[in-house]
């Protein structure tokens, strides 16, 4: 049962990757800016995928970041921040654990007022997870609570947890260039990208 769950929602997270994530870089970086981001997204996504820890990516998001012509300002303040704030993986895991829940213990889930209400349940549990590997179970209790599940569904959603942890980490950690690509667009202007990576190859030379 577990299996067919993650069957789901691995690849749902690879689907938000491969087109959220070139919709926000070409936002942030303007022409060209979806193909400088995959060419470094590598190294910040097996890192998070091996530690299970934003806080353990946050080196690796700095040095992905000053590649990709960032300014320090930007990064040495949103990449930490993000680290604990950014939790769109999060917030997809939290929608799945509620789905499956609602789907075991038969309770429906449908209605725009139950999608709302999951929505914003999973905004709040999401940041109330750490940045510690594992350190989800507060805001899995939470769901549990405000959903009126009964008590023997925690430690199916922890379970849940700890299952979807590796990938929902790797969503949260690489999108902490892309949100610093976004944050730059607006300080420094549409075109950027251009200017800092075009000087970083002048200082390199």
């Amino acid at each position: 049962d577990y299996g067919r769950g993650l069957l789901v929602y691995y690849p749902l997270c690879f689907l938000y990757i491969f087109t959220a994530f070139p919709l926000f870089a070409r936002f942030g970086g303007g022409k060209g800016a979806v193909k400088v981001m995959f060419s470094h997204i590598l190294r910040p996504a097996v890192t998070s995928l091996g530690t299970c820890s934003s806080v353990a990516t946050i080196p690796t998001n700095m040095e992905v970041a000053e590649e990709t012509g960032i300014p320090k300002d930007v990064s040495e303040i949103v990449v930490p921040l993000g680290a604990t704030m950014h939790m769109d993986g999060s917030c997809l895991s939290c929608i799945f654990k509620i789905t499956v829940l609602s789907a075991i213990f038969g309770i429906p889930f449908e209605g725009l007022g139950t999608y709302a209400f999951a929505v914003m349940v999973a905004v709040f549990s999401a940041t109330a997870i750490s940045a510690v590997p594992g350190g989800g179970a507060v805001g899995e209790a939470m769901i549990v609570t405000m959903f009126g599940f009964p008590a023997e569904a925690l430690p199916i959603v922890i379970m849940l947890g700890q299952l979807c942890d590796p990938i929902t980490t790797m969503v949260n950690s690489t999108g902490d260039t892309v949100a610093s690509m976004m944050v730059t667009r607006i300080l420094e202007g549409p075109d950027w990208m251009t200017r800092n990576l075009s000087g970083l190859q002048n200082k390199n030379w």
